[in-house]
């Protein structure tokens, strides 16, 4: 789905250990490793507490204005994918699908 949506054959992780919510500092320093010439245009942020609300305006922004896919993920996050595939509930992939429909449908001009 990543791949056909955002024309992407990389995906860039980065996990931030940090104790309080990551910023849109962080945001804008991944954003500096997606390029679309590279076909990596998506990166996922694990972090402890996830992204405060000025990252996720950030993460949105870089969509909307250079189609940059940003996720954020918390530890929490993770502990309900690792859930997820435990009970065999549903596919992560549809964790990701609902995130990423959240993500669109809420997008600003």
């Amino acid at each position: 789905m990543v791949q056909q949506y955002f024309n992407t054959k990389y995906i860039v992780f980065e996990f931030k250990n940090y104790n309080e919510q990551i910023t849109q500092k962080e945001i804008y320093t991944t954003e500096k490793y997606l390029y679309e010439k590279a076909l990596r245009r998506v990166a996922v942020i694990i972090s402890r507490r996830g992204a405060d609300e000025n990252a996720l305006t950030a993460a949105r922004g870089s969509l909307r204005e250079t189609g940059k896919l940003i996720l954020c993920l918390s530890d929490k996050d993770i502990m309900d994918l690792i859930d997820i595939k435990d009970k065999n509930e549903q596919s992560t992939g549809n964790f990701f699908e609902a995130m990423l429909d959240d993500l669109l449908i809420h997008l600003e001009k």
